[in-house]
C-alpha cells in the first residue's frame, strides 16, 4: 500500500464506525454445504507456507522491476499453474507484462568534480556516490557550502519543513551546492533537515544540488525504476526525481582542503560559505526493460452463458524491494493479500462445486509505485470492463491495527484481535455491501467503517474508478508499515486465514447469484462528479 494517498477519492462523506469492537472471542459460522469443502483445503500451515516465501530473503522484498519480483511472479504462476487455473495472459502465460523501465547508472561516466584554479582535482566517482539517479544529468558552477543543523522538532505532516534560518537570503544562482547537515541521533530530523535544504533551494536555480556527511557513504549510486516512458510518460514523469546524491569521509575532507578550508567550517555559525572551487556534476544512466507483469488466471464458470461473466479477487504482488542492502520484506504489506488471493483461488479449484459465473485471480504489479498495474490491467482489461460482476480486494489482511506514525494514536493490537475494516464497499453498489454484511454473519467479524481514507490507496480504486462494484478488505495500519520490521514472524495468520474464507465467501456468493450487484446511480454521480461518464457494470433503473 502506498504512503501517500493518490489523487482518487470519493466525495461521499466518510462513513463512521458502525459496530463496537470486542475482545471476545468470534461467533462464527459454518460455510454452505456447496462451498464447504473448498474452504477446508486451506489451513494455516499453507498459508505459513506460501506467505513465508512471498516474504523471503530470496524474494528481496519484491519491487517491481527487480530481480525478486520476477520470483514472486513466477511463484504465483506456478501455483495459479498447480491448481489448474486456466492462463490468458501474453502468449498463453500468467502474465500481463507492464512496460517498465530500470535506469542503471553508467559508473565510467559518472562522477563529482572539484577543480582549484591551480587545476588540482578532486574527483569522486560514482562508487563512493550514495543516492539515486533517475535521469541523465550534466551541470557545473562555483561551489557553495551550506552548514545546516537538524530542526530541534521535526513538524507533524509531510508537505512542510522548517525554514533553515538565512538560506532564503543565499544565492545559489548557477552554483553547485554541497549541504552539510549536521548529524544527531534523530534521525527524522536529519531526514528533515536535508528535505528543508531541497524545499529553501526551490526557485534559486542551483546548478547541483549535493549532500554531504562526516562518513564515508556505504554504498554507490544507483539507477531508479518505474513505468516505462515509453509506454506511460505521465508515469514515468512521476518517478524522474532530481538527484539524490551524497559523499562524505575521506572526499569530504579532500573538498575542504581543497577549498582552503578546514574541518572547523563544518561546525562554525556561518550556514553559507563560497569555495574558491569550480564543481562539476556528470550523471549517465541507461535505460533498460525490467520485469513487471500482473499475475492472473481464471476458473471458468460452470453456466453457459453467466461463464462470460467475472468476480475479480485481487492483491497486490509487489512492496519496496530492495534498497542498497535492506530488504523490505513486506510481510503484511502485501505478502498477506497475496496469500489471501492464493488461498482464495485454492478454495476455488478444489471446491467440488463450481460457480456458474467465472472467478478472475489477480496479482498486481506496481502498486507501491502509485497503483500503476492495476490502472494498466483495467486500462488494457484481458476481459471486458462490463462483465466484472465485483472486484474484491486484500491488501494488509494479516495485523492488527495498532498505532503507528499515521495517526490511529491509542489503539491498541489487543483491542483489534476481531476487527476487520470495509473499505468502499457503500461508495457505489449497496448491494454488494448488503452481501459482505450477509457473509459476515457467517465469519463473525467486527466490522470498521473507519478508514475510508484509505480507498485511494489500493489497487481496487481503479475498478471503482471504471464503475466497477468494488469491496477492500484491510485489517489496519500498524508500526511496521513500510519498514524492513514487516516480517512474517508477526502475522496474525488465523485472522489472515478468516479473511481469506470470508472473501471467498462473498466472491462465491457473486458467482452463484441469479443477478448482479448494481451501481446506485446517485452514489455514482457523487463519486464521479463532474467526470460524468456511465458505470462499467449496470445502473440501477437504466433501461
Amino acid at each position: 500500500m502506498p504512503s501517500i494517498p493518490l489523487a482518487l477519492r470519493a466525495s461521499v462523506p466518510t462513513l463512521l464506525l458502525l459496530l463496537p469492537l470486542t475482545a471476545q472471542a468470534p461467533t462464527t459460522q459454518p460455510l454452505p454445504e456447496d462451498r464447504r469443502a473448498g474452504a477446508a483445503t486451506v489451513d494455516v500451515d499453507l498459508c505459513k507456507q506460501w506467505l513465508g516465501a512471498l516474504a523471503s530473503q530470496e524474494f528481496e522484498g519484491r519491487g517491481t522491476g527487480q530481480p525478486g519480483f520476477q520470483k514472486a511472479a513466477d511463484f504465483v504462476a506456478a501455483h495459479f499453474r498447480d491448481l489448474g487455473l486456466e492462463a490468458r495472459g501474453d502468449g498463453g502465460s500468467y502474465f500481463q507484462r507492464v512496460p517498465w523501465g530500470r535506469t542503471q547508472i553508467d559508473a565510467d561516466k559518472t562522477f563529482v568534480e572539484f577543480r582549484d584554479r591551480r587545476d588540482g582535482v578532486v574527483r569522486i566517482p560514482a562508487a563512493r556516490l550514495a543516492g539515486s539517479a533517475s535521469v541523465a544529468m550534466s551541470a557545473s558552477g562555483d561551489v557553495l557550502l551550506l552548514c545546516v543543523d537538524p530542526p530541534a522538532s521535526v513538524p507533524e505532516g509531510r508537505s512542510t519543513a522548517p525554514a533553515i534560518p538565512g538560506l532564503d537570503a543565499v544565492d545559489a544562482e548557477g552554483k553547485v551546492v554541497v549541504a552539510y547537515v549536521r548529524t544527531g541521533d534523530d534521525k527524522s530530523a536529519l531526514a528533515m533537515a536535508r528535505f528543508a535544504v531541497l524545499q529553501g533551494l526551490q526557485g534559486k536555480n542551483a546548478a547541483a544540488v549535493l549532500f554531504a556527511q562526516s562518513d564515508a557513504v556505504p554504498e554507490g549510486l544507483r539507477g531508479g525504476r518505474g513505468a516505462s516512458r515509453r509506454s506511460n510518460p505521465a508515469a514515468a514523469a512521476a518517478r524522474r526525481q532530481p538527484l539524490d546524491a551524497t559523499f562524505g569521509g575521506d572526499d569530504l575532507q579532500a573538498l575542504l582542503r581543497a577549498g582552503g578550508q578546514s574541518p572547523a567550517v563544518l561546525a562554525g555559525s556561518v550556514l553559507a560559505t563560497p569555495l574558491p572551487l569550480r564543481g562539476t556534476v556528470e550523471v549517465a544512466i541507461d535505460e533498460q526493460a525490467a520485469p513487471a507483469m500482473n499475475v492472473w488466471a481464471v476458473l471458468p464458470g460452470s453456466d453457459a452463458k453467466l461463464r462470460d461473466e467475472y468476480v475479480v479477487v485481487g492483491s497486490h504482488l509487489d512492496h519496496l524491494g530492495k534498497r542498497g542492502e535492506t530488504i523490505f520484506a513486506g510481510a503484511d504489506d502485501d505478502g498477506s493479500g497475496t496469500t489471501g488471493v492464493m488461498a482464495v483461488a485454492r478454495m476455488f479449484a478444489k471446491n467440488p462445486v463450481k460457480p456458474e459465473r467465472s472467478v478472475l485471480f489477480v496479482c498486481f504489479c506496481g502498486e507501491e509505485s502509485g497503483l500503476i498495474g492495476s490502472a494498466f490491467f483495467a486500462d488494457n482489461c484481458p476481459i471486458p470492463l462490463s462483465s466484472i460482476v465485483g472486484e474484491l480486494q486484500m491488501d494488509m489482511i494479516g495485523r492488527d491495527e495498532e498505532e503507528n506514525a499515521e495517526g490511529n494514536q491509542g489503539e491498541k493490537a489487543e483491542d483489534n484481535r476481531n476487527s476487520l475494516h470495509l473499505v468502499g464497499s457503500q461508495k457505489l453498489s449497496p448491494a454488494l455491501h448488503e452481501l459482505c454484511l450477509a457473509a459476515n454473519a457467517r465469519a463473525g467479524f467486527d466490522l470498521e467503517y473507519d478508514e475510508e481514507r484509505m480507498f485511494g490507496r489500493s489497487d481496487h480504486a481503479n475498478f471503482a474508478q471504471k464503475g466497477v462494484p468494488i469491496a477492500f478488505f484491510f485489517t489496519g495500519l500498524h508500526r511496521d508499515y513500510h519498514r524492513p520490521s514487516d516480517t512474517p514472524d508477526k502475522i496474525h495468520y488465523e485472522k489472515l486465514l478468516r479473511v481469506a474464507r470470508y472473501v471467498y465467501d462473498i466472491a462465491f456468493e457473486l458467482a452463484t447469484a441469479p443477478g448482479r450487484p448494481e451501481i446506485d446511480p446517485d452514489l455514482w454521480r457523487s463519486y464521479r462528479g463532474k467526470r460524468g461518464g456511465d458505470p462499467a457494470a449496470p445502473m440501477r433503473g437504466a433501461r
